[in-house]
């Protein structure tokens, strides 16, 4: 909290200002400020020692199945769905780390050091491990970052470095990172701008921040709840709302283009919105409707009045983000 030096401890780390002792779970130290929206401290211990002692057990799907067995805050309907994004996630990464390939041939300078805020399940990480020296994942749910632990098992892959924070109190040094991503997780966080400018901090000079987020006025359906309209309502309304029609706690902030912009160029130079694409993976699991509309929609984007149109009322975007 004070972004001072940390002694290293056999069970963690020590700040001598704070002073304070963050330790190790299981060998993920946890600088956590405050709990996840969702779950409290306790609540989530609990749930990591679910993790940890299915962890050897199942492949990652089966995890994640038994894992939602145990949970009273996610409704059975919405599991389903929950596991199928979890299981395209690799393939929606597949494509982020390609766009940021394209973004950081167009700077100077080597992209090595890269930090996801919100790793989750560890779909990017899986994709960017083989190409980045560094590769840092953090997330709020410490029992997230143990969930992802199985996706490099199953993969054969070296787990990345792996961090228990807040978004709004990375425990980095001020340059420590070329490239940082956020996917679905800018939404969750507790204070939006203070996640930019702790971005911001962390980044070197030529440094990108990539976000995936969701607009908060599109036309399609919430990703999150599963229902039209949500971010048309008063944001007092929403989490009541969400209840009465699928009896789920909705704890999210998605933001328009406007807010977005607005927050972003509080701390960076240049902050370009762009269209995202959906990968055919993504597209074949599908339903034949919603198929349907991403084809009209991906057809619609590429004509010349349609991409501004989107920006205010498509599904989201791919921002991009540069302090200089």
């Amino acid at each position: 909290m004070c972004r001072g030096e940390l002694s290293v401890l056999g069970e963690g780390y020590f700040c001598e200002v704070c002073p304070r002792t963050y330790r190790l779970h299981a060998g993920i130290p946890d600088f956590r400020v405050f709990p996840d929206p969702y779950l409290n401290w306790q609540e989530d211990r609990e749930r990591t020692e679910i993790v940890l002692k299915a962890l050897d057990k199942y492949k990652l799907e089966e995890l994640l199945e038994y894992y939602w067995s145990f949970s009273d805050i996610t409704p059975v309907d919405l599991r389903a769905k929950f596991i199928r994004s979890v299981r395209l996630g690799e393939a929606r990464a597949r494509r982020s780390v390609e766009m940021l390939h394209e973004q950081n041939g167009k700077r100077s300078g080597p992209k090595k050091r890269i930090l996801e805020i919100g790793s989750g399940t560890g779909n990017f990480l899986a994709e960017a491990v083989g190409g980045y020296e560094k590769v840092v994942g953090v997330d709020i749910a410490m029992r997230w970052l143990h969930v992802s632990r199985r996706r490099f098992m199953d993969r054969g892959l070296p787990v990345p470095a792996l961090v228990c924070c807040c978004a709004e109190f990375l425990p980095f040094a001020e340059a420590s990172f070329d490239v940082i991503t956020m996917t679905s997780t800018l939404e969750f966080t507790a204070d939006q701008e203070k996640v930019m400018s702790e971005c911001e901090r962390v980044l070197d000079s030529r440094g990108t921040l990539y976000i995936n987020s969701v607009n908060r006025f599109s036309l399609a359906s919430d990703p999150y709840a599963y229902l039209w309209g949500v971010g048309f309502l008063p944001r007092s309304l929403q989490a009541k709302y969400v209840y009465w029609r699928r009896g789920a706690h909705y704890k999210t902030k998605t933001l328009s283009q406007a807010e977005l912009n607005r927050i972003a160029r509080i701390k960076f130079a240049s902050v370009k919105f762009n269209l995202p694409d959906v990968s055919q993976t993504v597209v074949n699991e599908l339903s034949p409707l919603t198929r349907f509309q991403v084809r009209i929609y991906q057809f619609l984007k590429r004509l010349p009045l349609f991409p501004s149109v989107f920006r205010q009322i498509g599904p989201g975007w791919d921002v991009v983000l540069h302090k200089s």
